[in-house]
C-alpha cells in the first residue's frame, strides 16, 4: 500500500496513516462553541492531494466534526480550539464537562477532577500529549487547575478502547494536546490580556500569555515558545458538618432530651459544625518549549517541555462548634428531638474552637519528552519516545489553636438541607477575645508530596493489503511495546507548640489549670465580617456573620515562625507516610480491516501488562498513642513495613462501524478494560485518629479494577452540521475495593502519658468486594437554526446512567456507587456572524455519593448542581478580538447532604467574570 510520492514522501505517508483512523477509530462529538474541531491537528499542513477541509467558527466545526464521526468507529469526543489561545473555557476540566457522559467536580469554584460515565476521577487516565501526567494530589487522577487552556489545541475523551491505548482507564482516557510548529506550518505570535473579577472578593487580577511559534521556509524545522502567568484572589463561604454522632446520654455526661435524669437513652447529634471565611491567593506561572526537525521526508523529531508552577496562600477562619465536647458542669439548655436525631440543641459551655489554619501550598509539574517517527519505507512507520513527569507540592496548614467556651444552640428542625439557624444564649458575648484561650500552635509545615513517571515506549505501523474474500481486506498491523515507572511519596511533617512554651515566648501568664493548660488568647483574635455571606442560599436560616478566630499573621507579627520552629517539636515521618514504586511493562497487537466497499470498519487486538509493586509505610505501635485534646491531634510511634508483589492482565478489544445508509452509521464495540487502586491504598501504612476513634489501614494485596464493556452507538446525519446520536454501553465491573471494618480497643494517654483511656475503635480496611453492573445512555442533538436567524443553532446532550448498588463495608448495606450522578446534561445556545459570536451553556450534574458510610455511618452526599455559563467574542479587526466569559452566573451555591437529608456542607464561591483582549500575527 502506497500513499508516497515525490519529495514529501514522508508527510503523506504520515496522513495516509491518519486517513486510515477510521480503522483505528475516534469518533468525534462536536459542541456547539466558538472554536474548531480538528481531529488531525497533529497534520494540518498535509500535501494539497490529502483533501482534509479547513475549518472556522462554530458552523464550520460541527460540520467538520460530523463528517469525522461519520467514518470512525472508536467512540471519543474531541473538543478543539478554533486557534490557539482561543478554547472555549480558560479552565480545561470546565470544557470537559460539555461533552456527554463527563461530570466534574469543583475545587473554589474552578474545575478540578473528570469523571467519566459515571465512575470517580480515580477511574480516568489523563494524559498529555499521549504520556501520562503524574499529580501531587495523592491519588492518580490529575487536578486540571495546574494547567491553563491557552497552549491546548485539543482535548480529546476515549470511552473505549483500542489495544494500541494505554492501560488504565476503568472509565475513560483524557489526552491533552499541545500544538507542534511544524504541525502548525507557519510562524506566529499569539498574546491575550484579560482581567478576572471575583464576585465574592471582589478583586480584579490579570491572566496574561503569550505563544510564539518560529518555523523556517522549508517547514524542516521550527520551535514553540509559549509562558502564561494569571492570579485569582478568592473568597468562599463555607457550612461544614462533620456527620451524626450517635452517643448516649451518659457516656456525655448530658440530659438532652432535659427529662431530669442522665441515663443510657441513645441520640445521634451534630459531631461539630463550622462556619468558615476562606480567602486565597492563587497563582500560576506555566512555561512551554517545542523543537520539531524534520531533517528528511522519512523523519521526524521532536523535543517538548513543559513546566507550571501553582502557588497557593490563604487561610479559612472558623466560627467552629464541636458539640461533641463540653466543659465539665457544662449543660444542655435547649433541645429538639425526633425519634433519636437531635434536631436542636443548645449548650453551655461547648467548644468553640475557632481558629484560621492557613492553606499554603507550591505545587509544581515538570514534564520533557523526545521522540521521533521514522517512515522505514512505504508500508512501515516507527514511533518511539521516551518521557520523564514529576509533580510536587509542598504544603502548609498551620494554626494558632484557641478554644473558646460558648452558649450557643444549632437548629436545623425547619429545614433539614439547608444551614442549620446558630444562636447564642442571653448574657454570652462571642466578640469579647477574653472568651478564648490558646491551647499552642501546631499544623502540617513543609509537608511533601512528589510522583514522578518515566515512560518508555516503542509502536510499529505495518500499512498492508491482506485480501480475504471479493470484498474484505486487513488494512494495517500494529503492534509495539511500553515501559512505565512510577513512584509516589507523601511525607509526612508536623510542628507542634505547647500552649506553655508559647506563653514564654509571648509573655502572657499560662495558666495550667484553664483547658488542661493555657493562656488569654484576646490579643490575637481577629474579626472576619464577609460581605455578602452566603448571598448564594436562599434558605430561612439565621447565623453569626462577623466572628472572632484566631490569626496566624497577628501571631507571627509578635513572634516569628522560625523561633516557634526552633521551641516546637518537628515530628516527621510516622504512619500517614506513603511510599510505593511501580513498573509496568505492556505490550500490544492489533489488528484493522475494511470491508462491503469501505461501508465495514474496524479492529482487534490484545494488550498485555505485567505489573511489579512495591511499597512500604509504617506501622504504629498502639501501646503508645498519644492525643493532644487542645490541637485533636494523635501521636504513636511506628516501626518500617515493606512489600512486594506482581500481577499480569490480558486486555482484549473488538471495533466496528458500519454505514446503514448514507446517512445513518451503527458502531459497536467490545473490550476488557482496567485500572489500578490509588497508590495510597497499596502502601502497608495504617494510621489512627483518637478524635473520631477510627484506624485507617492501607493494603497492598489489593487487586486492580476489572471490567468488560459493550457500546453501541447510532447516528443519523440529516443535514450539515447537523446529526441525532444514541449510544447505549454497559459495563461489568468484577470488583471494588469496599472497607472491611471491625471494632478494636485501643488505650491511650494525654500528651504526658497520664490520664489513660480505653475506647473502641473502628478499623477501615480496604479489600476486594463484590462488583456492579452498570449501564446507560446518551443522547446527542446538534440543530443548526438557519432558517430561524442566520447563524443561529443549538446543541444537547443527555447522559444517564444506572450502577448496581454495592457494599462498601464488609458486611455492610448495599450502597449507590461513590460518585455516581445517575443524569447529566448539557444545552448550548449560540449565535454567530463574520464580527461576532456568543455562547450560552448551561450544565446539570445529578445529587452523588461521597462517601456511603463516613465516620458515623450517616454518610455523605453532595446535591445536584446547575451551573449558567456565558461567553463571547468581537472582532476589532482582522488580528484583535475582545472576548468575555461569564461564569456561575446565577450564582449557584454546592451543597451536601447526609443520608437522613440533614446539611453536611455549603459552598458559595460566587461569579467569576473575565473581560480581555487578543491578538494573533
Amino acid at each position: 500500500m502506497n500513499y508516497s510520492t515525490g519529495s514529501n514522501s514522508f508527510v503523506k505517508s504520515k496522513t495516509a496513516k491518519l486517513v486510515n483512523m477510521a480503522i483505528k477509530g475516534m469518533a468525534v462529538t462536536a459542541l456547539s462553541m466558538p472554536f474548531t474541531f480538528n481531529a488531525f491537528a497533529e497534520e494540518e499542513k498535509v500535501d494539497k492531494e490529502i483533501e482534509l477541509i479547513t475549518v472556522t467558527g462554530i458552523r464550520g466545526s460541527l460540520a467538520k466534526a460530523t463528517e469525522v464521526k461519520r467514518s470512525l468507529d472508536v467512540v471519543a469526543d474531541v473538543i478543539s480550539a478554533e486557534d490557539i489561545g482561543k478554547f472555549p473555557d480558560q479552565n480545561l476540566a470546565e470544557s470537559l464537562q460539555r461533552i456527554s457522559g463527563v461530570q466534574i467536580s469543583r475545587n473554589r469554584g474552578e474545575g478540578d477532577d473528570v469523571s467519566i460515565r459515571g465512575l470517580s476521577p480515580s477511574f480516568s487516565r489523563i494524559q498529555f500529549n499521549g504520556r501520562t501526567l503524574p499529580s501531587a494530589t495523592g491519588g492518580r487522577s490529575f487536578d486540571f487547575t495546574i494547567l491553563p487552556s491557552d497552549f491546548v489545541s485539543a482535548l480529546e475523551v476515549y470511552k473505549t478502547p483500542s489495544a494500541d491505548m494505554e492501560e488504565g482507564a476503568l472509565s475513560g482516557t483524557v489526552n491533552v494536546k499541545t500544538p507542534r510548529p511544524l504541525d502548525l506550518g507557519k510562524s506566529s505570535l499569539i498574546t491575550s490580556i484579560k482581567g478576572i473579577y471575583e464576585e465574592n472578593s471582589g478583586k480584579t487580577t490579570p491572566d496574561l500569555s503569550v505563544l510564539y511559534t518560529n518555523v523556517n521556509d522549508d517547514n524542516s524545522f521550527g520551535i514553540t515558545l509559549g509562558a502564561h502567568y494569571d492570579k485569582r484572589i478568592l473568597e468562599s463561604h463555607f457550612y461544614e458538618a462533620f456527620g451524626l454522632e450517635p452517643a448516649n446520654e451518659s457516656g456525655k455526661g448530658l440530659d438532652f432530651d432535659l427529662n431530669g435524669t442522665i441515663d443510657d437513652s441513645r441520640y445521634q447529634f451534630d459531631h461539630a459544625t463550622n462556619y468558615a471565611l476562606a480567602k486565597e491567593e492563587r497563582e500560576r506561572t506555566t512555561f512551554l518549549a517545542t523543537a520539531q526537525w524534520r531533517p528528511s521526508d522519512k523523519i521526524d523529531i521532536w523535543l517538548e517541555g513543559m513546566y507550571s508552577e501553582f502557588d497557593i496562600v490563604g487561610a479559612k477562619a472558623l466560627n467552629s462548634f464541636r458539640w461533641t465536647n463540653v466543659v465539665a458542669g457544662g449543660s444542655v439548655y435547649a433541645s429538639q428531638i425526633s425519634g433519636d436525631l437531635i434536631e436542636s440543641l443548645g449548650v453551655i459551655g461547648v467548644d468553640n474552637r475557632n481558629n484560621a489554619r492557613t492553606a499554603d501550598s507550591n505545587d509544581t509539574l515538570t514534564s520533557v519528552a523526545l521522540g521521533t517517527n521514522y517512515q522505514l519505507n512505504e508500508d512501515w512507520l516507527i514511533t518511539a519516545e521516551i518521557a520523564y513527569a514529576k509533580s510536587e507540592n509542598v504544603s502548609s496548614a498551620l494554626s494558632h489553636e484557641v478554644i473558646g467556651r460558648a452558649n450557643a444552640q444549632y437548629d436545623f428542625s425547619n429545614d433539614y438541607a439547608g444551614i442549620p439557624s446558630l444562636t447564642y444564649a442571653a448574657g454570652y458575648d462571642p466578640l469579647d477575645g477574653n472568651s478564648f484561650r490558646s491551647l499552642g500552635f501546631n499544623g502540617a509545615l513543609d509537608q511533601p508530596i512528589e510522583d514522578e513517571n518515566i515512560d518508555i515506549r516503542i509502536d510499529v505501523d505495518h500499512f498492508i493489503e491482506w485480501n480475504i474474500g471479493n470484498d474484505f481486506s486487513f488494512v494495517s498491523l500494529e503492534f509495539g511495546a511500553k515501559y512505565s515507572s512510577r513512584s509516589k511519596y507523601n511525607g509526612f511533617r508536623n510542628i507542634g507548640v505547647s500552649s506553655q512554651t508559647l506563653a514564654g515566648m509571648l509573655g502572657e501568664t499560662y495558666d495550667p489549670n484553664i483547658e488542661g493548660g493555657s493562656f488569654n488568647a484576646a490579643s490575637y483574635m481577629s474579626v472576619y465580617s464577609p460581605s455578602s455571606f452566603f448571598d448564594g442560599y436562599d434558605g430561612s436560616a439565621t447565623y453569626p456573620t462577623e466572628w472572632l478566630s484566631a490569626n496566624v499573621d497577628t501571631l507571627l507579627s509578635h513572634v516569628s515562625l522560625d523561633e516557634l520552629i526552633a521551641a516546637g517539636t518537628i515530628t516527621e515521618g510516622g504512619a500517614s507516610v506513603i511510599d510505593v514504586q511501580e513498573d509496568v511493562f505492556s505490550g500490544y497487537a492489533k489488528l484493522s480491516f475494511s470491508g462491503d466497499e469501505d461501508k465495514l470498519n474496524g479492529n482487534f487486538g490484545i494488550r498485555v501488562v505485567s505489573t511489579d509493586q512495591e511499597s512500604s509505610g509504617n506501622i504504629p505501635d498502639f501501646s503508645t498513642v498519644k492525643f493532644d485534646q487542645g490541637g485533636a491531634q494523635t501521636f504513636v510511634d511506628t516501626s518500617e513495613s515493606s512489600m512486594t508483589r506482581s500481577y499480569t492482565e490480558v486486555l482484549p478489544s473488538f471495533n466496528l462501524s458500519y454505514d446503514v445508509s448514507d446517512d445513518v452509521v451503527v458502531r459497536f464495540g467490545a473490550a476488557r478494560v482496567m485500572s489500578r487502586p490509588d497508590l495510597a491504598v497499596l502502601s502497608p501504612a495504617t494510621t489512627i485518629d483518637v478524635n473520631v476513634k477510627t484506624i485507617n489501614s492501607s493494603n497492598p494485596n489489593v487487586d486492580p479494577y476489572l471490567a468488560d464493556q459493550i457500546d453501541l452507538s447510532f447516528e443519523w446525519y440529516f443535514e450539515e452540521a447537523g446529526m441525532l446520536s444514541v449510544s447505549p454501553f454497559v459495563k461489568f465491573i468484577d470488583s471494588f475495593v469496599v472497607s472491611s471494618t471491625q471494632p478494636e480497643q485501643v488505650t491511650y494517654t494525654d500528651l504526658g502519658g497520664n490520664n489513660s483511656v480505653t475506647d473502641t475503635f473502628t478499623r477501615f480496611l480496604p479489600d476486594n468486594g463484590k462488583g456492579s453492573d452498570m449501564y446507560g445512555y446518551e443522547v446527542n442533538w446538534q440543530q443548526p437554526l438557519d432558517f430561524v436567524i442566520e447563524g443561529l443553532g443549538f446543541s444537547a446532550n443527555f447522559t444517564v446512567v444506572h450502577a448496581d448498588e454495592i457494599q462498601t463495608a464488609e458486611n455492610g448495606p448495599l450502597l449507590t456507587l461513590d460518585g455516581l450522578s445517575e443524569t447529566s446534561y448539557n444545552m448550548v445556545a449560540y449565535y454567530e456572524n463574520e464580527t461576532f459570536g456568543a455562547r450560552l451553556a448551561y450544565n446539570y450534574r445529578d445529587k452523588f455519593v461521597n462517601n456511603g458510610t463516613n465516620y458515623f455511618g450517616d454518610g455523605s452526599f453532595t446535591n445536584d448542581y446547575k451551573q449558567l455559563d456565558f461567553s463571547a467574542s468581537y472582532n476589532v479587526t482582522e488580528n484583535v478580538s475582545v472576548i468575555l466569559e461569564a461564569l456561575n452566573i446565577t450564582n449557584e451555591v454546592q451543597v451536601q447532604t447526609n443520608s437522613l437529608n440533614v446539611n453536611r456542607g455549603l459552598e458559595d464561591v460566587g461569579s467569576r467574570f473575565t473581560l480581555g483582549v487578543r491578538a494573533a500575527f
